[in-house]
């Protein structure tokens, strides 16, 4: 039985057969905007059905015809079609060449496809975005040496000259010893200005002294929430070594020193856009803002919504990570405030642990390097689950943070005795990460209905995962990460979203990407580089595009607007240079994304049209 309302709804939408299957007869009411999912399936025969649907208009000439297919709808029993027509916001047709024709006006824009690949825009179903503008425009530290990464300060620091703060992020953890990098290395360069690094997991900090020194912090401060945030020490002086472990010890000095304005954030975000529209986003999941105040961050959506400077939508969240505070009447606020079209704050985003690296994560058994712990929970676990209760009470949704198998048992756990407590409703709750999952609550996700929200780039045998998980967890763990396959086979629901710019061993926030590691579990660019275990973790290619849009427009409750390719539903489009049913699995990431269509408006194009 399911506990979570609407998810067998989910499952008739959600499966379909592969390319090489059949269509079916389902039908949906497609005037205006589209009704509940119906499945009908009837007959099924050996190649794809391509089934017409168009909404009614006295004028039927559409505005953008895609013709010449292949179209992958990602919708139910029929995936294929070779038309779509696409009037104002909302697609009008979706079936055959011939189908096709009665909507070619003299205004027409016509993509003739050739090859090309048209599919629903990408729905990302976690990422930052200002925090990426914020964190990203400084020196780029993504190497695997300690050396490399001093070789790059000191070029930037001849390349930038004289400035009053450093910024930088990337650098990675299989660089330094357990206990992080040190402030010597950057005082070396640095001794006069305040330097600070965000780590390529957006968890940790490298300070020098002098950043140190103007946020006031000496052996004497307090760490912010002890076990957790905290300043490394070392243990010889009781001196801050200059590596700042989570968020609110990172915000603390940040802040003390020089917060993120406005024009910085709005800056970056300006550079990022384009970029995101160039692969093929058109909605985002704001899994928390951090970098400013939360209704500063939502007011800047919504004013470049209003300019049309936004080219997704997007879905926010209230980021909780402060013991001390009650967060419902927080989220509350925001979602009546930010609530438009383009913009609007739902989600309540929790976190129960942090990451393996600084021994943050919280896991069943202890650290294989550190076994005096097996980390400690941000939130005592009955006041995460009271929270939980409320929360879904009160029909908000949760998204929650957990890297360790017990982080992902105890918000299980939560959202279950929230589900018995409270009165059915549709929930749309997910767990993020999943870095390690026991195989006893493989199951669960699909009986209580919550969504799976992996960041499926990060399954790769990398250095980070040779170096630091390995040492973290042991082998046997080690060996049995990103269980991506195995929650999909319970028949659990995956949402792909990048973490952008968080990551292991590179920062990315194309979904292509996600998409090709999930099918092959190797590095980008070695397509004979080994797997990362277990190998039949690897999903299809068909469940992992479903991944990157059903699943997430799901988890956002926006699958009735987006997601897949359907008469009635938002024109959310993207057309990539080649079919990747076609492509070399290694060679998917390769893939240009030549249009973007959000809403129906074009918003990048590298297409020639008649």
């Amino acid at each position: 039985m399911c506990l979570g309302c609407g998810w067998a709804n989910y499952r008739d939408l959600f499966v379909s057969p592969s390319k090489e299957g059949a269509g079916g007869l389902t039908r949906r009411q497609a005037l205006g905007r589209s009704a509940a999912f119906a499945a009908t399936a009837a007959a099924a025969s050996s190649a794809p059905m391509f089934i017409a649907e168009a909404v009614a208009a006295s004028d039927p000439s559409a505005d953008i015809v895609f013709r010449n297919g292949p179209v992958y709808t990602v919708h139910g029993d029929k995936p294929w079609a070779r038309a779509v027509a696409v009037k104002g916001k909302r697609i009008v047709f979706v079936g055959d060449e011939a189908g096709v024709r009665s909507f070619v006006g003299r205004h027409t824009r016509v993509v003739d496809l050739a090859g090309k690949m048209l599919l629903p825009g990408f729905v990302e179903g976690h990422t930052h975005p200002m925090v990426g503008a914020a964190l990203t425009r400084g020196v780029d530290l993504q190497f695997d040496t300690r050396q490399e990464m001093l070789d790059a300060l000191k070029a930037y620091r001849n390349k930038i000259g004289n400035v009053d703060i450093v910024r930088g992020f990337g650098w990675r953890y299989n660089a330094f010893p357990t206990t992080g990098p040190r402030k010597e290395d950057l005082d070396a360069i640095w001794p006069d200005v305040p330097v600070i690094l965000v780590g390529i997991d957006g968890h940790g900090a490298w300070v020098n002294s002098q950043a140190l020194a103007l946020a006031g912090v000496t052996k004497d401060t307090k760490d912010p929430i002890p076990g957790f945030s905290y300043f490394q020490r070392d243990p010889a002086t009781g001196e801050p070594t200059g590596f700042l472990a989570e968020p609110p010890v990172m915000l603390l000095v940040n802040n003390a020193i020089e917060p993120f304005s406005l024009e910085y954030i709005a800056g970056g975000l300006a550079e990022w856009l384009p970029k995101a529209t160039a692969a093929g986003i058109t909605t985002v999941f704001d899994a928390g803002i951090q970098v400013m105040p939360d209704q500063e961050g939502f007011a800047l959506y919504s004013q470049l919504a209003r300019k049309g400077k936004l080219p997704f939508r997007l879905i926010g969240s209230y980021y909780h990570n402060r013991p001390d505070v009650d967060p419902l009447p927080v989220i509350k606020a925001l979602r009546r405030e930010f609530q438009s079209e383009i913009v609007r704050a739902s989600v309540l985003k929790l976190n129960m642990d942090g990451g393996d690296n600084a021994h943050t994560g919280v896991f069943l058994a202890p650290y294989a390097d550190a076994p005096e712990t097996s980390g400690e929970p941000l939130l005592p676990p009955d006041k995460f689950a009271d929270i939980v209760r409320r929360a879904d009470r009160d029909g908000i949704d949760i998204h929650v943070h957990c890297i360790g198998d017990r982080a992902t048992r105890l918000t299980l756990d939560a959202i279950e005795a929230a589900i018995k407590a409270n009165p059915p409703r549709d929930r749309r709750h997910a767990i993020a990460h999943l870095t390690l999952v026991d195989p006893e609550d493989a199951p669960r996700f699909a009986r209580l209905g919550v969504i799976a929200q992996f960041s499926a780039q990060w399954a790769v045998p990398d250095q980070p995962w040779q170096i630091v998980t390995r040492a973290r967890l042991g082998a046997a763990r080690a060996d049995n990460v990103y269980r991506i396959g195995s929650i999909l086979r319970h028949g659990g629901v995956l949402s792909f979203g990048a973490d952008w710019p968080a990551a292991n061993s590179y920062s990315t926030y194309k979904p292509l990407d996600a998409i090709e590691i999930a099918t092959t579990r190797r590095e980008l660019g070695k397509p004979h580089a080994p797997q990362l275990p277990p190998v039949d973790e690897i999903i299809t290619l068909d469940a992992a595009l479903k991944a990157a849009t059903m699943g997430p427009a799901w988890q956002l409750g926006l699958e009735r607007e987006i997601g897949s390719i359907e008469v009635g539903k938002l024109a959310d489009l993207v057309v990539l240079e080649k079919n990747l049913f076609e492509v070399a699995p290694h060679d998917i990431h390769k893939t240009k994304v030549v249009m973007t269509v959000m809403n129906g408006q074009v918003r990048h194009n590298q297409v020639r049209h008649k």
